[in-house]
């Protein structure tokens, strides 16, 4: 019976991985743009809640790396795209198909993050400390874990004070599960929980993944300086191009009516200038006459 409950259970996630395939297949020449994100350490409520803000303008599917590589082998895709997006699976990723932008994509999925506990046997990315303060903890079992690693505490009526700022664990170290059971208690969560953003396609461009996380509103403010200053230069330089016509039209007009009033040129538009420009000089001329 163990047999044939294991056979089953093969069948069933070759067919899984088959139908995953075929979908991935169908799916990346369809869509405009692909991103692979990294989702370890993620809770699955935070994919969801992507899932569902993201819905109509992109689609989130949980994959294995090696059905990802397979369907990436079948795509007419160049070999050096296919090559530098298969040197970027590790670890668990997702994929996330848009017609929109990737960039703009990519900064709203970089609007879910959330703070997280650290999981028992796993290693700390950062230096973990309990804070001086008064704790929610009660006395019993959780402050002798307190005792236990050296954190000082005192109790008064009934409550759990730490007296100073104690680091519990080092960057890189493993956490035990005393101590993550006691950092849950405290309610401290010193991970941040987020998407990777590891790479992507657009038109068939490929993209690493630290090109995609843009400050938009820098970015704006950026490209709109940069419009301005192009700007300047061709009225400048007399570049004719059709943004800067109007600005170099007015240009010509102003050194040109300056000029006309300096050579004493009369026109419609010289006269008034050139004669209270007259009238100037001659009331100079009369003042130094008078002395």
């Amino acid at each position: 019976m163990s047999w044939k409950v294991s056979l089953t259970l093969y069948q069933r996630r070759r067919e899984g991985k088959k139908q995953l395939l075929d979908y991935l297949v169908g799916e990346i020449p369809k869509h405009r743009g692909l991103m692979v994100i990294g989702i370890t350490g993620v809770e699955t409520s935070v994919v969801q809640s992507a899932r569902k803000a993201l819905k109509g303008k992109a689609t989130i599917r949980v994959v294995k790396n090696t059905v990802l590589s397979k369907a990436i082998d079948k795509t007419s895709l160049p070999e050096e795209v296919k090559s530098a997006l298969k040197t970027r699976l590790s670890a668990e990723n997702a994929v996330v198909f848009s017609d929109d932008s990737v960039f703009s994509v990519a900064a709203e999925l970089l609007r879910f993050k959330r703070n997280a506990y650290i999981k028992p046997n796993r290693s700390t990315p950062v230096d973990v400390i309990v804070p001086a303060g008064v704790t929610p903890l009660q006395p019993g079992p959780l402050t002798d874990s307190l005792t236990a690693l050296g954190i000082p505490f005192e109790v008064k009526k009934n409550l759990v004070y730490i007296k100073k700022d104690t680091l519990v664990v080092k960057k890189g170290e493993r956490v035990n599960a005393r101590i993550a059971e006691l950092l849950r208690a405290l309610d401290i969560a010193p991970l941040t929980s987020s998407f990777e953003l590891k790479l992507a396609l657009e038109d068939g461009l490929y993209i690493p993944g630290e090109k995609l996380n843009v400050d938009l509103s820098s970015f704006i403010r950026d490209l709109s300086s940069a419009h301005t200053s192009a700007l300047t230069l061709s009225v400048n330089l007399g570049i004719p191009v059709a943004e800067a016509m109007p600005l170099i039209v007015a240009q010509a007009a102003r050194n040109a009516l300056a000029l006309g009033v300096e050579a004493g040129y009369l026109s419609a538009e010289t006269l008034p200038l050139v004669l209270l420009r007259g009238i100037s000089a001659a009331k100079a001329l009369s003042e130094l006459v008078k002395v």
